[in-house]
């Protein structure tokens, strides 16, 4: 390890690969040291290897300065999550650091630790539908209440029962959608962070899961596709993911 990341507490690097640009960030007791995007990703990893390599440049870390790595296992687009998950695999396995899977629905609920109550991640899926979850914040405390499925924005505010914050690519999308169906139940948020990237919000999911890891082993990072790669989802009906997450408190 260099000598100056002796001084510092542990660094987090953050993939996401998943969405409309590549980013990558460095990040350090919430803080972000580095981050980086591109705005138009190759479907090969080089481009990501030498944004990696820029961060490190830019900040004097190595790869053995890392406490562990974070990456945005979807949903999103399907090339994108499986290259961000071999790169970061790769790079665990090379440096013997741990790897932590963090879903893009994840990241945008801890970029809202301010609201209390009914949280709505909600990407745009195209084919006039949305990539969507539910969650519920209670002072620290964040649950996932509904797993995440893809769905006509339609068919979502039917599943909407309490005044409910909005966030993500989908708002943009779908927001006026969303407000004429729920009213004052709907709070859009359209946060653009989705068009830069993900990568920091990751890296801090990923820093607060790694912290309890001691508690409970990190699962093996798996893709979270919920839409089928060849089947054409017909509009409004509900596909779901196999598993409900949670996310660690404090996030």
């Amino acid at each position: 390890m260099s000598a100056a990341a002796h001084e510092r507490d542990v660094i987090i690097l953050g993939i996401d690969t998943a969405g409309p640009a590549d980013s990558v960030a460095l990040v350090e007791a919430g803080e972000v040291l580095a981050s980086l995007y591109v705005r138009r990703p190759s479907a090969f990893s080089r481009s990501l290897l030498r944004s990696i390599d820029r961060l490190f440049d830019w900040t004097g870390c190595t790869l053995a300065d890392l406490g562990g790595l974070a990456v945005n296992v979807g949903p999103g687009a399907f090339t994108g999550i499986r290259v961000g998950l071999a790169m970061a695999q790769g790079l665990a396995m090379a440096s013997d650091k741990p790897l932590v899977g963090c879903s893009a629905f994840e990241a945008l609920v801890a970029m809202a630790p301010g609201w209390e109550g009914a949280m709505c991640p909600v990407l745009n899926a195209y084919k006039g539908e949305v990539y969507a979850a539910l969650y519920h914040r209670l002072g620290r405390q964040v649950r996932q209440v509904m797993s995440g499925l893809v769905v006509a924005p339609e068919m979502l505010c039917t599943l909407v029962m309490e005044r409910t914050l909005f966030l993500g690519s989908g708002v943009k999308a779908y927001g006026a959608t969303l407000t004429a169906a729920l009213g004052e139940h709907a709070v859009c948020v359209d946060t653009g962070l989705e068009e830069v990237g993900l990568a920091v919000s990751i890296a801090r999911v990923g820093q607060a899961r790694l912290q309890e890891a001691e508690i409970a082993p990190l699962p093996v990072p798996r893709p979270l596709y919920i839409r089928s790669a060849d089947a054409r989802i017909p509009r409004g009906a509900i596909q779901t993911q196999s598993a409900t997450q949670e996310v660690p408190p404090g996030v």
